[in-house]
């Protein structure tokens, strides 16, 4: 399910990138060279009207024009309140000065980190500190995924404010986990962090290292790599990234499918793993992880990134914590400042001038510039500058198929509508009730359903895999609308409201809704696995374990995942219903998933009609 974005993935397609999640790869943003391209012209701008902004620090347009030279320093130590050092590589304008300071701390290598945004930052007038996490190149210490963050990041926050050339205003960025270790930190309320874009990343674990409650497997592989330089301090294989993505392409199908996982020899030496596949429930354990039950403790602005072909956890963690911070943060500031940008691009920081995701052509609108996109909302927090941004609606967001740019007051955006599409009896899928009935089909854990293409849930249109290899296998249940009369806008959180009962005490159910064009080519429309452990009952609103008991149905709820995606006059709409996806295998059997042992097919049964209403909510957005 998940996946980090990097130059080497993006260029490697051999049989690894079958999965492209396998590769968690290293490349923050996928930033190659240093470069220094110059900001496009921008209109003149006038400061904020903010009781919130000294105005003695806010910029003059004169100075907002000002483009600095660049001073560099390498390898500067900061020390965290446990006596270790974690080495940045810090630029700043070369002019005499104190000016605000953003921050990204990345474990895979501040120097490939160097990127155009960096440079431009520091013309503009910040200082730029790029930080080794714990753990990590140059850094000292253990590295402990996640956890760490949330002191190491308070400590480099203050220790950054505190610099000579520092006004004490420090915003912070990052995609993806150092998206992640932004809200770790930010929680701790550092008292000089102003404001933050975290992109792609998720708002708990419930949908990352457990998506509906089923384990993250392939994380294995972003691990390995994260622990080269450890495994080279104790003489372990696999002790550069070379060599561990080498591993990774030769034995990735057994690691994911090592029974019992958490005994994995690979792993051995390093029981976090063991910690994440020992608690396979929610609970205190996972609480440092769930963002958004912490919300109330966030006193600053987000603009929150995500796109439609992000990895699965991008959409939720945006949208959650756009959606929960506008309610909960601590300040009204932080309430009234947060923003949502999702665009149709894949995991990676975006650009203007690559417009083809997944196979699709999204056309010249999809291209963005992300460092005009940031300065701006920087521009506003750290320096005072209005030059319009407080004038613009906080949710801006593609729509596919239009490939046009929308913006709304509030996610989902105002004027859409549900519309509830009932599965029917023989296969239907349609807006009236039907009568009563069931369907089964047989999921065996040894034969488990395949992502078509290169095992990425990338959205629909031409050039995407086609899901017919999935909807044509005997064991799967496929519901299909007649043609639609008229284009249908579909924005918003689709979700799956499944009875159903099973043969096993436990087992897995995917879903999915598909776009099928008249010629029978059957596309997806998100990013989202659309799978449930069922003995949670919900992707949304997860229960205690609870056994499925025979011939007794019970109401799944899952996720079909976030789209803003018109489907065009004349297509079906298309549900499929089917069992595990690998490498996610659940076996059927009531097992602690830390030891599972066997696996035994199980005949699923999926109830129909006005009594078990099984059925798919979709918002729908009215054309003009």
């Amino acid at each position: 399910m998940s996946n980090i974005c990097s130059e080497y993935e993006q260029k490697d397609n051999t049989s690894a990138n079958r999965i492209r999640k396998i590769f968690l790869l290293s490349a923050l943003f996928g930033f190659g060279v240093l470069t220094a391209i110059q900001l496009a012209a921008r209109p003149a701008a006038h400061t904020a009207d903010s009781s919130e902004h000294d105005s003695q620090e806010r910029s003059s347009a004169a100075e907002r024009w000002h483009r600095y030279n660049i001073a560099a320093e390498k390898d500067v130590p900061a020390k965290m309140r446990d006596g270790v050092s974690l080495y940045a590589d810090i630029y700043r304008p070369a002019d005499p000065g104190r000016y605000p300071a953003l921050l990204v701390r990345t474990p895979y290598n501040k120097t490939d980190a160097v990127s155009g945004f960096v440079i431009d930052a520091v013309k503009h007038g910040y200082v730029v500190a790029i930080q080794d996490v714990r753990g990590q190149y140059r850094s000292e210490g253990e590295f402990n995924p996640y956890l760490q963050e949330i002191n190491d990041g308070y400590d480099s926050i203050e220790w950054l404010a505190s610099q000579a050339y520092v006004n004490g205003k420090v915003g912070t960025f990052g995609l993806s986990y150092p998206g992640a270790d932004e809200w770790m930190t930010a929680v701790t309320q550092p008292p000089h962090l102003a404001a933050m874009v975290p992109a792609m990343t998720f708002a708990n674990s419930r949908h990352f290292l457990y998506h509906g409650g089923i384990f993250e497997a392939p994380i294995v592989a972003w691990y390995l790599q994260r622990q080269a330089k450890a495994r080279g301090q104790h003489g372990l294989p696999y002790s550069t990234i070379e060599e561990a993505r080498a591993a990774i392409s030769k034995h990735f199908d057994e690691w994911v499918s090592y029974v019992p996982l958490d005994d994995l020899p690979l792993m051995k030496d390093f029981p976090i793993w063991k910690d994440w596949i020992d608690h396979p429930d929610d609970g205190p354990y996972w609480a440092p992880y769930d963002i958004e039950s912490q919300h109330f403790k966030v006193r600053v602005p987000c603009l929150n990134v995500t796109a439609w072909n992000d990895d699965d956890y991008g959409q939720p963690g945006a949208v959650r914590n756009f959606t929960g911070m506008k309610q909960h943060a601590g300040t009204d500031s932080a309430r009234r400042g947060q923003r949502l940008l999702i665009g149709p691009w894949t995991h990676g920081v975006p650009n203007l001038e690559r417009t083809t995701f997944g196979g699709v052509d999204f056309g010249p609108n999809a291209g963005i510039d992300y460092t005009e996109t940031l300065l701006r909302f920087f521009d506003y927090w750290l320096k005072g500058i209005d030059d319009g941004y407080t004038q613009e609606p906080p949710v801006r967001y593609f729509v596919m198929g239009d490939n046009v740019w929308r913006e709304a007051q509030d996610w989902p955006p105002p004027g859409t509508k549900e519309s509830t599409w009932m599965l029917a009896a023989g296969g239907h899928l349609g807006l009236a009730d039907s009568d009563g009935s069931t369907a089964q089909f047989v999921y065996d854990p040894r034969n488990p359903l395949r992502v078509p293409g290169d095992g990425v849930y990338s959205v629909g249109g031409p050039g995407s895999p086609d899901w017919r290899v999935v909807t044509a296998r005997r064991d799967v249940l496929v519901f299909t609308s007649e043609p639609l009369k008229q284009d249908t806008e579909i924005t918003g959180h689709i979700v799956a409201h499944l009875w159903f009962s099973s043969s096993a005490p436990d087992t897995d159910v995917s879903m999915r809704l598909l776009d099928v064009a008249p010629d029978g080519k059957s596309v997806n429309m998100t990013a989202a696995p659309g799978m449930l452990r069922t003995r949670y009952h919900s992707t949304e609103h997860e229960i205690t374990p609870t056994r499925l008991q025979p011939n007794q149905p019970v109401e799944l709820e899952i996720s079909l995942g976030y789209t803003s995606y018109v489907v065009r006059n004349g297509h079906r709409l298309q549900v499929y219903i089917g069992g595990s996806v690998y490498p996610y295998i659940n076996p059927n059997t009531w097992e602690p998933f830390r030891s599972w042992s066997q696996a035994v097919p199980a005949t699923q049964t999926v109830y129909l009609g006005s009594r078990y209403p099984s059925r798919i909510t979709v918002p729908t957005m009215p054309r003009d």
